[in-house]
């Protein structure tokens, strides 16, 4: 405590030596919850009485005095505001009045929806990997723009469009269940639907985040966005919620009923003569068709892995080659489902990224290859990043893998205790376990029983379920006894 008031008085000392533009700019740089660059403080700081070419100098003026870090970032230079620094200087800003502390945060988030547009054309060529990185780089900002964005009333248009620029960042950085809990109150906004093609995209990319976060609400919003394109005529939103739809019908557990919109999709897509799109609707498609005809799905996957090689396209690549991986699981060809996945996890990388689908199949392809400890690092790997992420689905599934794993060590209570955390993880997500996982936790479930017994499987059950959110990710953890 003597230390934060130590650095508050500095700060404050440090302040009132400031010439007045230096003041100002100090104030507004508050708004940055994390680093930034130097366009970003010109953009967000530089009006009224400050110029945008004044802010280089004053910038590094409050660099020389300690009261703002200079980092490199490549050839460039990001700078940020130790944390005692930026709450005394939010202060000063509250001070000022409310005009100037809105003025800040609304060019704060134009700015950073601005570069969220940027970006958006190139997250879906080979430039996704270092375009990603950038958008890393900003998450911290991007997520206090698009917050400010849906505090607002007449934020509702920003915040579609955020949602339409960040859908692919979202899904290679498997942040669906932030994306949605974004979307879903604006959705119903009456200014929402101002601009129909707007909304439509936005609703696109509320269905491809609530598919892990709220299945039911994913193939309302999938229909509604489907009826919504049709009417407009609007064959790229077409396409793409046609694709989102199959897709919803997959992990609701209907695949026959995706088959449908997954080949309209993919009719429309090679009509159009687009790679990236026809790349989408082919994975999404192949979701459903590889569960109905396994044989027949083999052309489309040689397709799919074509059109994501010709558009540079690394994330579907790495949806693509994880299906093929999924289907060699389901057929028992161990190594052609390590080889398929190991190109998933390639292509992923190469986006700066790690894969939570790949990482839970490769544990279940080493548990089938006898090598309980790789697969134990492959789930424990995937239930880090899906607590990280806040993704319920994936927690559900890393914790399956390792409740079988349990079974397998002959570890029953702990195994049972973990299957209800397992299911207790997947339910509020609405979605029924996938097909492969469905067979691998009936199995084990049925091994724990044999052992256990109805009444104990019933005990430890029920102790699975009373166990909070932090003691079921800390049961996960723990590495299980061996029999």
């Amino acid at each position: 405590m003597v230390r934060v008031r130590g650095a508050a008085a500095s700060a404050a000392q440090s302040y009132s030596l400031l010439n007045r533009a230096e003041q100002a700019l100090l104030r507004r740089l508050s708004v940055f919850p994390d680093s930034f660059d130097l366009n970003a403080a010109e953009a967000v700081c530089g009006f009224g009485d400050i110029d945008a070419f004044d802010v280089t100098g004053l910038l590094g003026s409050l660099a020389d005095k300690s009261l703002v870090v200079a980092e490199p970032a490549g050839p460039a230079l990001r700078y940020r505001l130790l944390e005692t620094v930026r709450q005394f200087a939010a202060e000063r800003l509250a001070e000022a009045g409310r005009d100037e502390a809105d003025a800040v945060a609304a060019a704060h988030c134009a700015h950073y929806l601005t570069v969220a547009e940027t970006a958006a054309p190139y997250l879906t060529g080979p430039e996704q990997g270092k375009w990603l990185g950038w958008l890393d780089a900003d998450l911290a900002n991007l997520r206090r723009a698009a917050e400010h964005a849906s505090g607002i009333p007449a934020g509702t248009a920003q915040v579609l469009r955020f949602g339409v620029a960040l859908r692919r960042y979202w899904m290679a950085r498997s942040q669906d269940e932030e994306a949605f809990a974004l979307l879903w109150p604006v959705l119903d906004r009456p200014e929402a639907q101002a601009d129909l093609e707007l909304f439509g995209a936005a609703l696109v990319s509320a269905v491809v985040a609530a598919r892990f976060a709220d299945i039911a609400a994913a193939l309302r919003l999938g229909k509604q966005v489907v009826e919504l394109a049709r009417q407009l005529h609007a064959d790229r939103l077409l396409i793409e919620s046609l694709a989102a739809l199959c897709a919803a019908y997959y992990y609701v557990g209907q695949p026959k009923r995706g088959i449908s919109p997954g080949r309209e999709a993919i009719r429309r897509a090679r009509m159009l003569g687009d790679d990236v799109l026809l790349g989408v609707s082919l994975a999404n498609y192949l979701l459903c068709d590889a569960l109905i005809d396994p044989i027949g799905a083999g052309p489309l996957f040689t397709e799919a892995i074509d059109c994501t090689r010709r558009s540079g396209d690394h994330l579907f690549a790495s949806f693509v080659n994880n299906g093929v991986g999924v289907q060699a699981l389901r057929a028992g060809d161990i190594p052609a489902a390590r080889a398929y996945l190991y190109q998933a996890a390639e292509a992923m990388r190469a986006i700066g990224d790690t894969s939570l689908s790949v990482t839970i199949n490769m544990g279940w392809v080493q548990r089938l290859d006898n090598d309980p400890d790789g697969a134990r690092a492959s789930f424990e790997k995937a239930l880090r990043i899906s607590r990280r992420n806040g993704d319920r689905y994936g927690i559900a599934n890393a914790s399956l893998g390792l409740a079988c794993l349990a079974a397998d060590a002959a570890d029953w209570q702990r195994a049972a205790m973990l299957h209800s955390v397992a299911q207790a993880f997947l339910d509020p997500t609405g979605q029924p376990w996938e097909e492969l996982e469905a067979h691998y936790r009936q199995d084990s479930l049925d091994q724990v029983r044999a052992h256990l017994g109805p009444e104990q499987l019933e005990l430890a059950h029920a102790k699975g379920t009373a166990l909070s959110f932090g003691e079921a990710l800390d049961l996960a953890s723990v590495k299980p006894d061996r029999a």
